[in-house]
């Protein structure tokens, strides 16, 4: 995640270096855009932001037949929350992960589709200090391959 991407850069100055993250993963660093500013590393942070904890989603759906445990990232009167929405669509994100990386002093804007992405991989990719690119997505994307807990590669989940 985002200390392993700040560590890559603090060691390879020159280098475009990324961080791609879930909503639910840099909540766990997030203090760490205060560093970008302060050490003036360049990362650039694509937030895959699904407003689930997607880890334990895909959990939820493949062994607890899509059960959700407040994985939500929102309010718990939500629809997605209730497992009810389309997870197409978030009339706001919580929390404002936008405004949340301009408070650290980190360039930040947000996508909600694929055609705004290749405008805002660019503008990203031009800005010369750290950028964190919200890219709002549905949660029903599974992120795979995945290793189950306590697993190895001999245990990958591929579909």
């Amino acid at each position: 995640g985002l200390p392993a991407a700040m560590g890559v850069q603090a060691a390879h100055p020159d280098s475009l270096v990324f961080d791609i993250d879930g909503d639910g993963s840099i909540l766990m660093n997030i203090q760490e855009l205060a560093t970008l500013h302060c050490e003036k590393l360049p990362v650039k942070i694509l937030l895959l932001n699904n407003q689930h904890l997607g880890m334990v989603v895909q959990w939820e759906d493949r062994f607890m037949e899509g059960r959700r445990a407040h994985t939500y990232l929102g309010p718990v009167d939500h629809p997605e929350a209730l497992g009810e929405g389309s997870g197409s669509h978030y009339e706001e994100t919580y929390p404002n992960f936008v405004q949340m990386a301009k408070s650290f002093g980190v360039e930040s804007s947000q996508v909600r589709s694929k055609a705004q992405l290749p405008d805002a991989l660019a503008k990203m990719i031009a800005h010369d200090g750290p950028y964190l690119l919200d890219v709002v997505c549905p949660y029903q994307e599974h992120v795979l391959p995945m290793i189950p807990s306590g697993g190895t590669v001999r245990d990958i989940i591929v579909e």
